[in-house]
């Protein structure tokens, strides 16, 4: 038997990470790599000096931490000859007086011996020992921030929100990412799956052997898909083990069968597609179908079909809202920013659910509770649940939410756009039910995931 090559599908290249170092200053702060600096021309104790570092400038004593950053802060003492650093000697051994815990490595020592356990930076740059009681200026420090549009500790990972918002250091993208992106600030790119198998002959005949990478993606199906467009139950995710997945390959009066449903495209050239499924019974962004070829002439050699296996797009991307009116209330989907309605959405572009109340004073009670909200399709063949007959979401995954009353708007939680298989339209509605209190949301909704 010859050699046996591993065929990777679908191998993701990520563009090179931003090497760039993305940190900038408050104005009045020197910038030393990734810390920022500041001298305070005031007379203090260091004990005093600490406080006030961290009471008025919410900083520290300075640490410097090699020679780039001792000539930032011995440029910023101007005509100052020293200033206190946030440097001190505890029982014998010198450490920084700050709360980062920064380790003594780097130290610019000047000649001669001094008493004292606090330390000062002379004009030269040198460090001195000195009395910690004695009065003189100080040099505070914090850790740079972030630029507009980057995070991280070294401010190396550029957000992707969505619609062009601008995270920080604190705040997160309000209303989502990009396609393709993830987490809170929208910086973790979401990686395609991969596939890798082989071929080869065995004495049953021959089998296919599997192994997915999901890239931490949950998907809540996945498995070959049957004649019908489905995932077929007899080969779904209960059938991979932590290995991945064996499928025997026979022929049966001349037909080629396996244990997942398989397509034959050729003499001895067998086809199988398998479906990733983010979200069971809905269409969204992040699933994926896989289409895997064995030529089973060349099980036993080795080979590389690289350039003969592809993916195919299966999904249209637009997909249409339809408007559910009930008991005067209208249900429409949104733009999560502005809440105006939208007909139109691109596959996996956020949007919210609202139920927009009537206004008038015929109306004797105007607050009402959205339950067992749904998406359907136009013909009611199927449908979606999507919250109980208690306003709680139903749905790990989707992100639905539970529906909350915010200026007599009733809205759901931002949510990517999907869409039901089989169809390009989607009906949203809600059984609206009057309510004894002002609020829309129910009294307690169990975690869901």
């Amino acid at each position: 038997m010859g050699v046996v090559l591993l065929l990777t599908l679908l191998v993701f290249l990520p563009n090179a990470a931003d090497g760039g170092i993305h940190q900038v200053c408050p104005e009045g702060w020197r910038k030393g790599r990734s810390k920022c600096f500041k001298l305070v021309d005031e007379r203090s104790r260091t004990i005093d000096a600490q406080s006030r570092c961290k009471n008025n400038h919410k900083a520290s004593l300075a640490v410097i931490e090699n020679e780039a950053e001792n000539k930032v802060v011995q440029d910023l003492l101007g005509g100052q000859s020293v200033a206190w650093i946030g440097l001190r000697r505890e029982y014998g051994s010198y450490k920084w007086n700050n709360e980062y815990e920064f380790m003594y490595s780097y130290s610019n020592w000047a000649s001669g011996r001094t008493n004292g356990d606090c330390v000062m930076i002379l004009s030269t740059g040198e460090w001195q020992r000195s009395f910690c009681f004695v009065g003189r200026p100080y040099l505070c420090f914090k850790k740079a921030e972030c630029e507009p549009g980057w995070t991280g500790d070294k401010c190396d990972r550029q957000c992707h929100c969505y619609r062009g918002y601008v995270c920080n250091g604190t705040d997160d993208c309000p209303h989502g990412c990009v396609l393709g992106w993830a987490g809170d600030k929208c910086d973790r790119r979401i990686d395609k799956p991969e596939v890798s198998f082989y071929c080869m002959k065995d004495r049953k005949g021959y089998s296919l052997n599997l192994t997915m990478d999901k890239k931490g993606i949950r998907f809540s199906n996945f498995g070959a898909v049957n004649a019908e467009g489905e995932i077929s139950p007899r080969c779904d995710k209960r059938k991979f083990s932590y290995l991945g997945l064996h499928v025997q390959i026979r022929n049966v009066s001349g037909v080629w069968e396996s244990d997942c449903p398989v397509e034959t495209v050729g003499t001895g050239i067998l086809k199988w597609t398998f479906r990733l499924q983010k979200n069971s019974g809905v269409v969204s962004f992040e699933d994926e179908d896989l289409h895997v070829h064995c030529d089973l002439s060349e099980a036993d050699a080795a080979y590389d079909h690289t350039g003969r296996v592809g993916v195919e797009e299966i999904r249209e991307r637009t997909v249409t809202a339809a408007t559910q009116i009930r008991v005067g209330p209208r249900t429409y989907l949104a733009d999560p920013d502005t809440l105006e309605p939208v007909t139109n959405v691109s596959l996996g572009v956020p949007v919210r659910l609202v139920v927009k109340l009537p206004e008038g004073d015929d109306i004797v009670n105007p607050f009402f509770n959205p339950r067992n909200c749904q998406a359907a399709s136009p013909d009611g063949n199927v449908t979606v649940q999507l919250t109980d007959d208690s306003g709680c979401s139903v749905r790990i995954g989707i992100g639905f939410g539970t529906m909350k009353s915010i200026s007599r708007v009733i809205q759901s939680r931002t949510f990517p756009m999907f869409y039901l298989p089989g169809y390009t339209e989607v009906v949203f509605s809600c059984t609206l039910v009057p309510s004894s209190s002002f609020t829309a949301a129910p009294a307690y909704c169990p975690y869901r995931g």
